[in-house]
């Protein structure tokens, strides 16, 4: 049997979409678990080398596929749309159950990827009990004005383009674009109201998701690269300050960071233990693991 190996555990929401987690457990049934969300498009599995980190520094992993993603049984297509809303309201209470079901003695954190670390930030800002905190990795808001020179002008070209493509197909094909997968028309319009606006404006949603965000008080870790064109710097900290009660730790790697050079938005997935010591130093100050000294080299609000 291969050591490495996830347990599968599927998990359905309440209008009967299913998906599974990848589990992998570490050695203490009591230990923390950390479930993460990954990027627009990206299946949970690319996150395997994170998960086992996780494990070997004594923390459980769990991987999920957001909505439309390999393990999910929906797609998105012209006869099949979802949005932010499904995912907050539907995906993520089940998944959260699913993971307090197998680990009932474990605090839980969510991590999130890109995309999934502002979806992480929304549904924890309406159930708060669904965790103790909060890690966001290259995770900001879109608000193209985050950007600055051609860039700026290349992330709203980009989202009027994907919105554009939705309306006419009922569909966006992004893959063809080197961008994601299939993504279903109200996924992307969500995010190109977040693009074109700032504010976080759920189609078919009824909540002030920029009210609650601003109630959130769970400790947030935000992990960023400064050779991150997706997520940079300025757009990361859009993202924080809506956070305006939550206690904050901000952690910017620069491009010669030791285990890290070169880190981007995605590759930093393939060499995960420098941010695995990062957790674990910020886990191990607000004594989630076993108190032990150590520095985090971080400004903190």
């Amino acid at each position: 049997m291969d050591a490495t190996a996830p347990e599968l555990i599927e998990y359905c929401a309440r209008d009967g979409a299913r998906a599974s987690l990848r589990a992998y457990r570490a050695d203490h049934a009591a230990a923390p678990v950390v479930i993460c969300l990954p990027a627009m498009g990206v299946k949970g599995a690319f996150y395997t080398d994170l998960a086992l980190a996780l494990r070997q520094g004594g923390v459980h992993a769990v991987l999920s596929d957001l909505r439309g993603v390999d393990t999910s049984s929906v797609r998105a297509s012209r006869a099949c749309d979802f949005g932010y809303d499904q995912v907050l309201r539907l995906d993520l209470p089940a998944l959260t159950e699913k993971v307090h079901e197998c680990f009932p003695a474990s605090r839980r954190w969510l991590l999130g990827h890109s995309l999934g670390g502002q979806l992480s930030a929304l549904y924890l800002s309406v159930q708060p009990e669904a965790a103790d905190g909060l890690i966001l990795i290259a995770a900001c808001n879109v608000h193209h004005k985050g950007w600055s020179g051609l860039m700026r002008w290349r992330v709203l070209g980009t989202t009027l383009l994907f919105r554009s493509l939705g309306t006419l197909l009922g569909y966006v094909p992004a893959g063809r674009f080197g961008f994601a997968g299939n993504e279903a028309r109200t996924m992307v319009r969500d995010w190109s109201n977040n693009c074109l606006t700032g504010r976080y404006e759920i189609v078919n949603g009824t909540h002030d998701y920029e009210r609650s965000l601003r109630q959130l008080t769970k400790p947030v870790l935000a992990i960023s690269f400064e050779l991150d064109r997706l997520a940079p710097r300025a757009s990361v900290e859009n993202l924080l300050r809506k956070l305006e009660n939550a206690p904050v730790t901000r952690r910017h790697f620069a491009p010669d960071a030791t285990g890290l050079e070169k880190a981007s938005h995605f590759n930093w997935a393939k060499r995960p233990q420098v941010v695995v010591q990062t957790i674990q130093a910020w886990m191990h100050r607000g004594q989630v693991l076993d108190p032990a000294p150590t520095t985090l080299c971080a400004q903190d609000r």
